[in-house]
């Protein structure tokens, strides 16, 4: 059963129903217009972005409709009818209409007061995503809409529809999982636009997560696209949610230094117990923790506040330096790789070998 939005064209497309059609037509453009006139208002934002489709998609299904039905009436020529060829105008520029007004409401800022969320991005995130379901619903609508007005049965169609979903979705496994995976980026939020994220080595900061890819920034400014699909199978790190950024350091005495060992460690345990930017709810660690071939090893480990890495850095910075001026002022110095040669005083032939050790 068909379902035509024209049901009678001998009465749309008569001379009387042109007249009365333009008539109309010319109505509607003035109150489009009056509405765009209105600064800062609903009616600007309605006339703005569905006048043209709709203004262009009447005009082309009354006129165009309207030279089909002459066709059909002195020529016996209806490879399609007024009615199918109107129809099917007022359906595709009347989706056009919605999907361009639905696009401009949800970025509208009625909409974001609506919505109330306070990170921008989080809110930007959640704007695109109803973008493309809106997007996708009006689309489907006006494809079903457009083989009804063709002709094609509702019962048809609705099985045509079905069929095509399972068969698109089997021979397009790898895109469908791109693009759904794109809805999991949102809902599951591991990441968001402008986090700096780290996937499979894949690293970089995040411009924007798209239908099918995401794009990254890396650190050497280059764009870098990755399938979405990637994220469903990879963990996910994100350093951009830290709650602190760790310090942690070996640092390595002279074998001769032992006995200052237990009063380093506790200066340096000291200072960093009382240094403002190190988080004093976390781990502060410093112990003798390794002898090695040319050091015995003071293991350094605490967290900053910041998560920002330039400000991590100049802490980082700022404790090594205390650390090696509490060092030297202890008397003791950094060990570096050595190599040592033992020799007797004296020797004959039936001597061994001078033993060398290097480290």
């Amino acid at each position: 059963m068909t379902v035509p939005l024209i049901s009678n064209s001998n009465i749309v497309f008569s001379h009387y129903g042109i007249f009365l059609g333009t008539a109309c037509l010319l109505l509607a453009w003035l109150a489009l217009t009056a509405m765009n006139r209105r600064r800062n208002r609903i009616g600007n934002l309605i006339a703005r972005n569905i006048k043209t489709p709709l203004m262009v998609g009447l005009t082309s299904a009354l006129y165009l409709g309207w030279l089909f039905h002459l066709a059909e009436i002195h020529f016996d020529f209806h490879p399609l009818s007024s009615e199918r060829v109107s129809s099917t105008l007022v359906i595709f520029f009347g989706g056009w209409a919605a999907i361009r007004l639905g696009h401009a409401f949800l970025r509208s800022h009625w909409f974001e007061e609506w919505l109330k969320i306070e990170d921008p991005k989080d809110e930007a995130m959640l704007i695109s995503l109803l973008d493309r379901l809106l997007t996708i619903a009006i689309v489907v609508v006006m494809a079903a809409s457009e083989m009804v007005a063709l002709g094609i049965s509702t019962t048809a169609v609705a099985t045509l529809l079905g069929g095509a979903g399972i068969g698109i979705g089997f021979s397009t496994q790898q895109i469908s999982q791109n693009f759904l995976t794109g809805f999991m980026l949102y809902f599951n939020r591991p990441f968001k636009e402008g986090d700096w994220i780290n996937a499979n080595n894949l690293e970089g900061t995040v411009e924007k997560i798209g239908w099918y890819h995401t794009k990254l920034r890396t650190f050497d400014r280059r764009p870098l696209y990755i399938p979405n699909a990637l994220f469903a199978n990879h963990p996910i790190e994100n350093p951009g949610q830290m709650y602190n950024r760790r310090i942690k350091a070996s640092i390595g005495l002279r074998y001769q230094d032992i006995p200052h060992i237990a009063e380093i460690s506790t200066s340096i345990r000291t200072m960093l117990e009382n240094h403002p930017a190190i988080d004093q709810d976390q781990t502060i660690l410093v112990n003798f923790n390794q002898w090695d071939s040319s050091s015995v090893n003071l293991m350094v480990y605490c967290f900053t506040k910041t998560t920002i890495w330039k400000e991590w850095l100049d802490i980082q910075q700022e404790v090594f330096l205390q650390i090696a001026e509490i060092v030297q002022n202890s008397g003791a110095d950094f060990a570096f790789p050595s190599t040592t040669i033992y020799s007797g005083s004296s020797r004959n032939d039936n001597d061994p070998i001078p033993t060398i050790n290097v480290a």
